[in-house]
């Protein structure tokens, strides 16, 4: 069913540090997002009612899902950004409608819905290649795919495990790398559909596609050492950029 002119999007900026000028994941995520459909962007501290949207994107971050859901489980949550996180995650949990989670995001939307987070011993970055799975194959977002994709990474936390808890109808992996859960799906038990993807569809462009690599170059360096980082540098030649239209396409099934 394609969206009409009613639909409003709303895409929430987990970034701590963007002044409000220059939000970079909107303004991305926003171009992916059909003329015909409204969309705002929403910052995480913003007091907004998500009610207001009949769906929302959550964006990256360079906050730590990881971190949030173990200080969820040890009820102790520390610092002004975790605690506006906690809040809005409560806000989430409550949400009714679709959601496209991205990296930060997706981890994000994983645990409010019974999920395990993990994290990686090293940071996972660059222009990198996953597979589809049966699932995936059959997704009418992600099907139109190659088996084989590319996306933009820059991460150390990870899904571990699917959503599990009480408003969860069924939960599917649509693609993996290296045996990893890198995109899924959840249908609620009120019938929304939820996608979760670690990679950026927003950066997934010949522009982009390795920008959240040079962005973070001196902490990059650091965690990875200066042969890694220029290896994260190098987009394949095989590469291919049809991750982007993900965002396009779940725009235009919102009703």
């Amino acid at each position: 069913m394609t969206a009409s002119t009613s639909v409003k999007i709303g895409i929430i900026d987990f970034n701590p540090d963007q002044n409000p000028d220059r939000r970079e994941y909107i303004r991305r995520i926003g171009a992916l997002i059909p003329e015909k459909i409204k969309y705002e962007g929403v910052h995480f501290r913003d007091e907004v009612n998500f009610s207001d949207y009949n769906a929302l994107i959550l964006s990256g971050s360079k906050l730590s899902a990881t971190d949030y859901q173990k200080m969820v489980r040890c009820n102790s949550v520390e610092g002004a950004d975790y605690e506006s996180v906690d809040k809005v995650a409560k806000l989430l949990s409550n949400y009714q409608g679709p959601m496209f989670g991205i990296c930060f995001g997706s981890q994000l939307m994983a645990h409010i819905m019974g999920g395990n987070l993990g994290k990686l011993e090293q940071t996972e970055a660059g222009y990198l290649e996953h597979q589809l799975t049966e699932e995936g194959k059959k997704d009418v977002v992600f099907g139109n795919l190659s088996e084989t994709f590319f996306g933009a990474h820059m991460h150390t936390d990870f899904v571990k495990t699917l959503p599990q808890d009480k408003q969860v109808k069924e939960g599917s992996i649509i693609a993996t790398r290296n045996n990893m859960i890198h995109i899924y799906k959840v249908i609620c038990q009120n019938g929304a559909v939820r996608y979760g993807v670690q990679a950026h569809p927003e950066m997934s462009n010949n522009k982009d596609a390795t920008f959240l690599v040079s962005v973070n170059q001196t902490w990059l360096e650091d965690k990875l050492g200066k042969s890694e980082y220029n290896n994260a540098l190098i987009i394949p030649s095989n590469a291919d950029y049809q991750l982007a239209q993900t965002i396009t396409r779940f725009a235009e099934l919102i009703r």
